[in-house]
């Protein structure tokens, strides 16, 4: 498999559709950050995708820490295992609640034990040998290892230790489990220019995968809208929409200005709320303006129906050295809907400036967004379906 990838592209460029069709017959044990039924992100589709030729068992992330895992011990209310089967080659795995995760290095490393036990018994039943270990997050470097797998792929996503809102102490720690994760990698994805530039000082197998859409679903949405969702119905246009995580990469202090300043406009937001009663999502919830809607998160199937309800979509992110390395999916689930685009001054902007309209300030913003609220040419729509 290392050779397919290294060999397959010579800019290190491989798109996420191609990465999928050129493996087959293959286990996969992918450690993921988000459970499976969260908002669908690129390692949801890859994995879903990789599932058709391979069989995948999609780990979701622990969430107990030692504290609430004893107490529900105690009070006999432990969680066993638990395995999904979600699809013909497809399973989504829960770590028992007793598999804990604590601060004191001797707690730590048995929960891990344990963690790795269980894990194990499961990869028996299924009778899954020798798996591929797909590594979302460095966090999980402590299951390198222990599964005498016949690979191991870090997914990099994000730039991990640049995340503002993690203190000094837990960026310094983020940083040391991604060079061991580089270290220990037999093969690197990347899903931006930036972090490739990065990681390939690091690892001498490094890839370019970018993100992209199940096409053929947003054109089938396409061609069937023929209304808004009923809890978009009455909300009044023009409608300026967001569909993503709202989360702490998002500038909601500009948010809050346009809104304000453009009364009449509805700036719609649909995805899950951060539940960081401290986080900049979670207080811009509390007080916004009113023609501000927040609707929560929506079934993946449902994402082209809520964008097709817009008017023009947004990419509203703060400008730092964490959103100076995304790739953003919506940017493309955007554009498989013939969406025009209003964003902040990124680089993933930038790189799609034929097709995005960047906005440098928050008055540049609102030109940006009366230019884009203008109908659309049909080349410019031609244009937008073939990045998609």
């Amino acid at each position: 498999m290392t050779y397919l990838i290294a060999s397959s592209s010579s800019n290190n460029r491989i798109r996420e559709d191609t990465l999928t069709e050129m493996l087959a017959g293959q286990n996969i044990l992918c450690f993921a950050t988000d459970r499976w039924s969260s908002i669908w992100r690129n390692r949801h589709q890859i994995m879903s995708r990789l599932a058709r030729t391979n069989r995948v068992l999609y780990v979701e992330p622990y969430t107990y820490p030692a504290n609430e895992a004893l107490k529900a011990l105690v009070k006999l209310q432990e969680r066993g295992a638990q395995l999904e089967h979600i699809a013909d080659n497809l399973w989504v795995y829960q770590h028992p609640t007793w598999g804990f995760i604590s601060r004191w290095a001797i707690l730590d490393q048995l929960g891990l034990r344990l963690r790795v036990l269980a894990l194990r018994q499961v990869l028996k039943k299924l009778q899954m040998e020798s798996p591929i270990l797909w590594v979302v997050d460095p966090r999980h470097r402590n299951m390198v290892g222990h599964f005498k797998e016949s690979l191991v792929c870090y997914h990099v996503v994000d730039n991990y230790a640049a995340a503002p809102w993690r203190s000094a102490q837990a960026r310094a720690v983020m940083e040391a489990e991604e060079r061991f994760m580089l270290s220990v990698a037999d093969l690197v994805l990347v899903t931006s220019p930036t972090l490739l530039a990065d990681k390939k000082r690091h690892n001498s197998n490094v890839h370019l995968v970018r993100n992209a859409v199940d096409y053929a679903q947003f054109a089938a949405a396409m061609k069937g809208f023929n209304a808004p969702p009923q809890d978009m119905a009455a909300i009044p246009s023009p409608i300026i929409g967001y569909v993503g995580a709202v989360n702490n990469k998002l500038d909601y202090k500009l948010l809050d200005t346009i809104a304000r300043a453009k009364p009449s406009w509805s700036f719609v937001l649909v995805g899950p709320l951060s539940n960081q009663p401290d986080s900049a999502a979670w207080q811009f919830a509390q007080d916004h303006p009113p023609n501000v809607y927040l609707l929560g998160q929506r079934e993946v199937t449902e994402v082209p129906y809520y964008i097709q309800a817009c008017q023009v979509c947004l990419l509203p992110y703060r400008r730092d050295n964490y959103t100076k390395s995304i790739n953003s999916l919506k940017l493309y689930e955007y554009l498989a809907c013939e969406k025009p685009i209003v964003a902040t001054d990124i680089p993933i902007a930038r790189e799609h400036s034929h097709v995005v309209y960047i906005a440098k300030d928050v008055a540049d913003f609102v030109r940006k967004l009366e230019r884009a609220l203008e109908p659309i040419n049909p080349e410019r729509r031609a244009l937008q379906r073939s990045i998609a």
